[in-house]
């Protein structure tokens, strides 16, 4: 009965492995707690390969297997080099699972390097105590790595397996190899059913939750449910003011227009004071500095100015004649999206509201079918084209890189969310009267609608009704439907499943050995887990700012859209829980100190919101039960000073609210200001001597030494300074 090489550990009975092995070292996980199969490994490598076919085949059987051989010799070599161990296991006909261990000594040594690295960077304030660890000789220091938690030990793994062997990692990353196609830690099912239970039954999730988030899956996705739930709680206001105001006042009314302008100023503020907030408590700060180069990263190899090491450098100047080449493309792509958006919208509305011909209720889905088809393949060629100038620009680390293509990226998605809701407010209301004459007047016959801001209060509740709706079902409801189909397909074609591995004599004879039943279960999970999608937390974040645009720019025309948010939001902090435990690959653990491109995003649709929510005010207040839908007939000098003083009114508002919230620090910062100045003061004590101070506490030990000083001055008696004062200011 075979079993996996390292199981008996996890039973504390440590054996040798057959001669082609090495002994494993007793200490191979005593960094850790046992565990069991569920988290066999700390991560998973996926190396796929096909079966070669005869037909149309540029390469040979035998040259294929020998290229495949070489590749998984590669990395396997690779993976020995920076002292990883490995075990592999087949996992169906062309495809190799390669459970990846970290001794605890090289985990102690990435730990040691990165505390290193981010004392340089400036991530955290290390005392002298610590400082002292590090310098020390390696067999001197504490070889504790209690403090280490889940996803940092996950992410040291990582980043050793993907940095380029030039910075002493091994160089294999998925989207730069033909054979890996993915690297992922395995979910944990106990911490994901505590997760989840615990979460399911409170209504508002505490710090302490997002710790452990926090620390099982690291900064970059517990910054996501930190916003999620610190935006959740901002939407409390605009929630229960839409309410009231929804039921007991009048419609596009400018008390809550100018609320939510002041609302999305104070959020945005507020939200970037907790963020650097987070960043001082989780000690993520200047996080960034410390990220590893990206393998597609191109650059010369010049001497770094500060340190002298050679380093590939790629010129500013380069990247900004790139980008200035890629503006008039994505201008392109963004006019070539709206243009189609709008065919789309006019359609539709001749077709709802105009058009009663021939056919007219099969004709009415046709913009339904338009837009399912059209929309969605343009905006992918859009992302494309934003993916492929992301690269061309060439940002050395992943975070610029990522910053950059979300920039672009949602340019695209925020045409596609607001483009009908803007065409219905600016062109198709104040202007369809005067379209719809312009076609009769060459002969075109159109059936009589009334245009009224009704419309624009059913297209925004439409959005977000179904959106919202949409958004959960394929999140949770179509992925479990579609794993659930996929087990049943599987059944189906396979009555029975690959019982046999493997395994080779030294002789070069083969063995035949069936795997423990235990094995076989693990085996299948690592299989369910591999074959699941990646979870990109940046769609989580789209997902988020647009709503929170169509709170800020649109609540005014349905105030009930902030309660929409708000329930959806509440459910969304669970459902992206569940997806993320069961719906997706476990996340790679990563380091950020802020929510990235988003933050930027944010505070330009709340400027925005500014112009939006003063122009709809300027245009529909007051008309909704008038026969004039065309608002108050003042011109366009009106509107045009109307939206001047609205924008400035916001500048002046979040800059004031801005340097406010800057004067009063945060109980971190001051923690960190202790921490520096202990630090400070302890070195200080220690070269008191070498500075002449004999007694250092700060500013108190310098006065000391100045009363010293003082105490001398009677020997200066006899200067002649002080005796020409005395007999200048003389008395009689």
């Amino acid at each position: 009965m075979a079993t996996f090489r390292f199981f008996d550990i996890y039973s504390s009975t440590v054996q040798p492995n057959v001669k082609a092995d090495k002994d494993i070292s007793e200490d191979l996980y005593k960094h850790t707690n046992p565990r069991t199969l569920d988290v066999y490994a700390d991560l998973v490598l996926v190396f796929k390969y096909e079966q070669p076919t005869l037909k149309g085949a540029t390469i040979s059987k035998a040259e294929y297997e020998k290229k495949t051989l070489a590749a998984y010799q590669e990395v396997l070599t690779n993976l020995t080099r920076v002292g990883l161990q490995y075990e592999s296991r087949p996992s169906g006909s062309d495809t190799l699972l390669i459970f990846i261990l970290c001794p605890w000594a090289v985990l102690k040594r990435e730990v040691t390097r990165a505390s290193i690295n981010d004392w340089l960077a400036g991530v955290k304030v290390a005392d002298t105590s610590e400082t002292e660890q590090l310098l020390q000789p390696a067999k001197e220091r504490d070889q504790s790595l209690d403090h280490v938690t889940e996803s940092d030990r996950l992410r040291l793994i990582s980043d050793l397996i993907t940095t380029l062997p030039s910075e002493g990692g091994a160089g294999i990353h998925p989207s730069h190899h033909d054979y890996v196609q993915s690297i992922l830690p395995l979910h944990d099912k106990a911490f994901n059913k505590s997760w989840l239970k615990s979460w399911s039954k409170k209504v508002i999730v505490n710090e302490q939750d997002l710790s452990r988030v926090r620390d099982h899956f690291g900064e970059k996705i517990a910054y996501y449910f930190e916003f999620l739930q610190y935006y959740l709680q901002w939407l409390a206001a605009p929630t229960a003011l839409g309410v009231l105001v929804h039921f007991f006042g009048s419609s596009f009314s400018i008390f809550y227009g100018v609320f939510v302008i002041i609302w999305a100023a104070f959020f945005t503020e507020t939200w970037k004071r907790r963020e650097k907030e987070l960043a001082l408590l989780w000690k993520v700060q200047n996080a960034s500095k410390t990220e590893m180069r990206r393998p597609s990263f191109k650059g010369t190899m010049t001497a770094d100015p500060v340190t002298g090491d050679m380093v590939p450098f790629f010129s500013p100047w380069k990247r900004w004649t790139r980008k200035m080449l890629g503006i008039p493309i994505v201008f392109g792509g963004a006019l070539a999206l709206a243009t189609v958006i709008s065919a789309v919208f006019g359609i539709e509305v001749f077709l709802t509201i105009y058009y009663d011909g021939y056919l007219k209720e099969y004709l009415i889905y046709a913009p339904m079918v338009l837009y399912s088809l059209a929309i969605p393949n343009v905006a992918a060629v859009c992302k494309s084209v934003a993916q492929r100038l992301t690269e061309y620009e060439n940002y050395e680390t992943r975070g610029s890189h990522e910053y950059h293509l979300m920039q672009k990226v949602f340019i695209f998605n925020a045409l596609t969310s607001y483009m009908s809701i803007l065409l219905t407010a600016y062109v198709y209301i104040p202007y369809g009267p005067q379209i719809i004459s312009t076609f009769q007047a060459y002969g075109l016959s159109f059936s009589s609608a009334t245009i009224d801001p009704h419309m624009l209060q059913n297209r925004l509740k439409a959005f977000m009704i179904t959106t919202q709706a949409i958004s959960f079902a394929t999140e949770t409801i179509v992925p479990w439907l579609t794993r659930r189909a996929k087990v049943q397909a599987v059944k189906i074609q396979k009555e029975v499943a690959e019982k046999l591995h493997r395994d080779t004599h030294e002789d070069g004879s083969l063995t035949v050995l069936e795997d423990s039943e235990d094995a076989k279960k693990f085996l299948k999970r690592v299989k369910k887990q591999a074959d699941l999608p990646e979870y990109d937390v940046n769609e989580d974040y789209a997902e988020m700012v647009l709503q929170f645009g169509y709170v800020s720019l649109f609540s005014v025309i349905w105030p009930l859209t902030g309660l929409c948010a708000f329930i959806n939001n509440w459910v969304e902090l669970r459902s992206d829980a569940a997806k993320i435990s069961y719906n997706a690959r476990r996340p790679i653990p990563s380091r950020t100190d802020t929510i990235g491109p988003w933050l930027d995003n944010l505070q330009h649709i709340a400027w925005f919101s500014s112009l939006t929510n003063a122009s709809i005010l300027y245009l529909f207040h007051g008309t909704i039960d008038s026969a004039d839908s065309h608002g108050p007939r003042l011109g366009l000098g009106i509107l045009l000073l109307t939206l001047l003083v609205s924008e400035h009114a916001y500048l002046a508002l979040r800059m004031v609210v801005g340097l406010i919230l800057d004067s009063i620090p945060t109980e971190a910062e001051l923690d960190v200001r202790r921490r520096e100045f202990g630090v400070k003061r302890s070195w200080l004590s220690r070269l008191g001597d070498a500075v002449g101070i004999s007694s250092v506490g700060g500013i108190n030990g310098l006065a000391k030494r100045a009363e010293e000083i003082v105490d001398l001055s009677a020997q200066l008696e006899n200067d002649f300074g002080v005796q020409a004062i005395r007999s200048n200011l003389k008395t009689n």
